[in-house]
């Protein structure tokens, strides 16, 4: 079992045992000035741009590759649900059909599978740029493991050709 979820069913099991109750601040949102992990040298930066309505360059730029990751997520599944029908659609249809469809069905996974290549390269290039600007270790991100991804897709939706025996 993972750590979080040793914690959360820890912090369940007290709050059913009632362990939270009566505590000063109950039922009531809780104000919450300061990020106690903050760098401290860091601290009164931050402070002066929240005051003036702004946040650093990197937390835009955060909020950018998430926003960046689910859009391919997104493409990931539009295309997931395009594929699923036109299998639906060419299941329905004679092999003939079949066998003249299979050549536009794999060149519109490719297409898929390019473009999602060129968003995880780009979002790639914003976590390179991301990491080189956030202040400590712990805001770096990971890039994207574009060749594992590419697997999965590849294994998701293989190509039809080879299911008819014919090549790409």
């Amino acid at each position: 079992m993972r750590f979080l979820e040793v914690v959360e069913r820890r912090i369940r099991q007290l709050q059913e045992s009632g362990a939270f109750r009566g505590l000063r601040g109950e039922g009531r949102p809780q104000k919450i000035e300061e990020n106690p992990y903050e760098d401290p040298e860091m601290r009164l930066a931050h402070k002066i741009l929240k005051n003036a309505g702004m946040c650093p360059p990197w937390m835009d730029l955060m909020r950018e590759i998430d926003d960046d990751l689910a859009a391919a997520d997104r493409v990931w599944e539009t295309y997931r649900r395009h594929r699923r029908d036109q299998m639906s659609n060419v299941t329905r249809a004679t092999v003939l059909h079949f066998s003249e469809r299979v050549g536009e069905l794999d060149s519109a996974r490719n297409r898929t599978l390019a473009a999602l290549e060129d968003r995880w390269a780009e979002i790639n290039r914003k976590v390179d740029y991301l990491n080189a600007l956030v202040p400590g270790d712990s805001f770096r991100r990971n890039p994207i493991n574009v060749e594992r991804r590419r697997r999965e897709f590849e294994t998701e939706f293989p190509l039809l050709e080879g299911v008819l025996g014919r090549r790409a």
